[in-house]
C-alpha cells in the first residue's frame, strides 16, 4: 500500500512539477518578495532552454510572438535609461526585468507539453483564491486568521498580513475561479456559491482599484459565458441567482460595516463635478496625476526612467501638495500615466503594440472559447486606468508576465491541437 502511494505521489510530482513552481509563485504574493524565488528558478530553467535549444525562438510561432510582446515593454525601459533621473534605481528594474522573459519561455514550453498541466493550474488557482478568501473571512469574523494574524479595523489582510494586497491578487485571479466554476457547475450545481467569499473580501478590503478589476473581470466572463454556453436560459438563471445572492451580501456589508460604507459613499463622488469630491473618491490622487502629467510633458520622448517618479515628485508638485513632503509617492497610481512619465511616448507606443499583439492573437485564435478565459485577466492586468500597484514594480510586473505566459501557453496548446474544452450545459 505504501509503495503504491509513493509511486502515485512521485508520478504526480514528475507530471506536474512545472505547475508547482508556477503555483508557488502565485502563493508567494502573500509576502513582499517570496514570489521572486520560484520566478527566479523558472527564469534559470528558461535561460537553459534557450541556450541548449536556441532555435525554438525562431521555429515556434507562439514563442516568437511572446518574445516580441516582451520587447514591447522591455525595450522602452532600456531606452529610458540614458535619461533616467536615478540611473541606479532604474537599472535595478530594467535588467532584472529580463527574468520575466526567461520564466515565460519556461512556462510556455513546459506547460504546453500536456493540457492536463494547464487544467491543474486553473483548478489549483481556484482553490488557492478560495482558501485566501475563507481565511480572510475568518480573520474578519474572529478578529484573527488561522495563523493568528490580527484584523485591523477597516483593513482586511488575511494571509497577506501586514500588507493589504489580498484584494488586488484575488481580483486579478478571479477569472480562473470563474472558469473553474463554469467548467464544473454541471457536476456540482451549487459550486457558484464558492465565489461569494471572493466578492465579500474584495469589497471589504476597501481597495477601489480591486473593485474595478473584479467588475471588469466579472463583466468579461459573463459576456464570455453567455456567448459560449450551450444553454443560455440556464446560464442566465444561474447568473441571476448569483447576482441576487451577491447583492444581498454586498449590500448588507455596505450598510452594516462602517468603513466599507464610508468608502462606498466616497467612491460615488467620482460622478461629481467638484474637484475636492472627485479627489476624495480617488483616494486623493488627483494631485499625483497632475504631477505625473507634468513630468511627462517635461520628458515626453523616453521619460525619466522606471521607478524614478518618487525622485522628482517634489520638483513638480505644488507648494501645498499633500503628498510631497518627506515621503513622496513611489508611483503615479495610474498605469497609463506611469508609462508616460517613466518611459515616455516610446513606452506608450510599446504598450499599445503589446495590446495590439494580444488582441490580434485572440482574434486569430482557432478556438476563441478556449482563449478568452486566459485573455480576460491579461487585459484587466494591462487596463490603462488601473490605479493600484506600480506597473513597473516587482509585484505587478511578476503578476502580469505570469498571466501573459499562461495566455501564450494556452494559445500554443491550441496550435498543437491540445485544446481544453470549456463546455457548459
Amino acid at each position: 500500500m505504501f509503495t503504491t502511494n509513493s509511486k502515485i505521489i512521485s508520478s504526480t510530482i514528475i507530471k506536474y512539477w512545472p505547475c508547482l513552481l508556477i503555483l508557488l509563485a502565485f502563493i508567494g504574493f502573500i509576502s513582499k518578495a517570496l514570489y521572486n524565488y520560484p520566478i527566479g528558478i523558472m527564469a534559470i530553467l528558461g535561460l537553459y532552454k534557450i541556450i541548449t535549444a536556441h532555435r525554438i525562438l525562431l521555429q515556434d510561432q507562439i514563442l516568437k510572438i511572446f518574445t516580441i510582446a516582451f520587447l514591447c515593454l522591455w525595450l522602452p525601459l532600456l531606452i529610458s535609461l540614458p535619461d533616467a533621473i536615478n540611473p541606479s534605481h532604474s537599472s535595478h528594474t530594467i535588467f532584472p526585468y529580463l527574468r520575466f522573459f526567461f520564466a515565460g519561455i519556461f512556462i510556455i514550453d513546459e506547460i504546453s507539453m500536456n493540457k492536463d498541466r494547464l487544467r491543474f493550474i486553473v483548478a489549483s488557482l481556484f482553490f488557492i483564491v478560495f482558501f485566501f478568501c475563507i481565511d480572510a473571512t475568518i480573520q474578519f469574523i474572529f478578529k484573527s486568521n488561522i495563523l493568528g494574524f490580527p484584523y485591523k479595523p477597516g483593513e482586511i489582510t488575511g494571509m497577506f498580513y501586514p500588507r493589504n494586497t489580498i484584494a488586488h491578487i484575488c481580483a486579478i485571479l478571479s477569472s480562473f475561479c470563474f472558469l473553474y466554476v463554469y467548467i464544473n457547475i454541471e457536476k456540482r450545481r451549487w459550486l457558484f456559491l464558492s465565489l461569494i467569499p471572493l466578492f465579500f473580501i474584495i469589497l471589504l478590503s476597501g481597495r477601489r482599484a480591486a473593485w474595478v478589476m473584479l467588475a471588469l473581470t466579472s463583466l468579461g466572463f459573463i459576456i464570455y459565458g453567455y456567448r459560449y454556453t450551450i444553454s443560455k436560459k440556464r446560464f442566465k438563471r444561474v447568473v441571476g441567482m448569483f447576482v441576487m445572492l451577491v447583492s444581498v451580501v454586498l449590500g448588507s456589508t455596505i450598510l452594516l460595516h462602517t468603513p466599507t460604507n464610508v468608502r462606498f459613499k466616497a467612491t460615488l463622488g467620482l460622478f461629481s463635478n467638484n474637484y475636492e469630491t472627485i479627489n476624495t473618491a480617488t483616494a486623493y490622487r488627483l494631485p499625483i496625476w497632475e504631477v505625473a502629467y507634468s513630468i511627462h510633458k517635461s520628458n515626453p520622448i523616453n521619460g525619466i526612467g522606471p521607478r524614478g517618479f518618487r525622485h522628482v515628485y517634489n520638483d513638480y508638485a505644488h507648494a501645498n501638495d499633500p503628498h510631497g513632503r518627506t515621503t513622496p509617492p513611489s508611483q503615479p497610481h495610474l498605469l497609463i500615466l506611469e508609462i508616460l512619465a517613466e518611459t515616455g511616448l516610446i513606452g506608450f507606443i510599446g504598450y499599445i503594440l503589446l495590446i495590439y499583439l494580444i488582441f490580434r492573437l485572440v482574434l486569430q485564435s482557432k478556438n476563441k472559447e478556449t482563449s478568452l478565459p486566459f485573455f480576460i485577466p491579461v487585459i484587466v492586468a494591462l487596463f490603462p486606468f488601473n490605479a493600484h500597484m506600480a506597473f513597473y514594480g516587482s509585484i505587478w510586473s511578476s503578476m502580469t508576465w505570469l498571466l501573459l505566459a499562461l495566455y501564450f501557453t494556452n494559445e500554443k496548446l491550441i496550435c498543437n491541437n491540445g485544446i481544453i474544452q470549456h463546455k457548459n450545459t
